[in-house]
């Protein structure tokens, strides 16, 4: 009940999220790990200059550092291993072969640890969330698309073991969906999906298709953090108050009894 309460609350902002600039976010797909974290690169030069100095970042800054220096540590001990391959004894260079493996899967994960660290986070980053999908450009494809997205986010909501309620959900003639909604509740669940928000789209040949032709289709995901608390003003002048008593026999206590109360929100409607 809580969940559609707080859906019901924070639905009228929806209009206004929806047509503002898409929500951008840290992009590492245009350049390789190797160009960014390459000697003399800006990302490069800042690290070194924040490790060299001491000093401590606003945005998570000790464990950026604790990262960098990691790393540095990481590479060294990787070159160092390098040399190793040029020695005579072979079961030396298959050592130095295996660890030089293990360090390059760490450095790695190091990387990707560092680029996640310079996100900025967020006070909202661990409320719970309020998903929405809607099917976009596609017909019926758009609508099955639709339908496989909101399945996906329900499976990764029981992988992460969070809280998944449904509060809409409006299915097609063959199975798709025009529209549904879902409660999503659990550790920093909208840290990890908020940059989910925005248009999907996929490029195949749809079930609906019989001459084997590849359509694009697209979907929209809107996701928006629930708040920890409400605080609802109500303007006494915005309610409208309507009382009804009985009437016909019954002496004087049932004209003078409210038998029936309704209050009336008037700018949005609701009783």
């Amino acid at each position: 009940m809580r969940s559609r309460f707080l859906w019901s609350a924070v639905r009228p902002l929806w209009a206004r999220r929806l047509v503002s600039p898409a929500r951008r976010h840290l992009n590492c797909g245009s350049l390789p790990l190797e160009e960014l974290f390459a000697r003399g690169g800006p990302l490069r030069t800042f690290l070194e200059r924040q490790a060299g100095s001491g000093a401590r970042l606003q945005v998570r800054g000790a464990e950026l550092l604790a990262a960098a220096q990691l790393l540095s540590e990481k590479e060294r001990e990787l070159q160092e291993t390098e040399q190793l391959l040029r020695d005579e004894n072979e079961d030396l260079r298959k050592l130095a072969e295996n660890e030089i493996t293990s360090c390059q899967k760490e450095i790695t994960q190091l990387k990707h640890q560092i680029i996640l660290l310079l996100v900025p986070s967020e006070e909202t980053d661990k409320n719970d969330l309020i998903l929405e999908v809607t099917a976009g450009v596609g017909g019926q494809e758009a609508m099955l698309f639709t339908s496989e997205m909101f399945d996906m986010y329900q499976q990764y909501a029981a992988f992460k073991r969070w809280h998944f309620e449904t509060l809409e959900y409006f299915p097609s003639e063959i199975g798709g969906l025009r529209h549904a909604s879902a409660s999503i509740g659990g550790l920093e669940a909208y840290k990890h999906m908020k940059f989910e928000g925005g248009v999907h789209r996929v490029q195949r040949v749809p079930k609906t298709e019989k001459q084997g032709r590849i359509h694009t289709s697209t979907m929209t995901v809107a996701i928006l953090p629930q708040p920890t608390e409400i605080n609802l003003v109500i303007n006494p002048k915005d309610l409208r108050i309507d009382t009804k008593r009985a009437s016909g026999a019954g002496g004087q206590h049932v004209n003078t009894t409210d038998s029936a109360v309704r209050i009336v929100h008037l700018p949005t409607g609701w009783n």
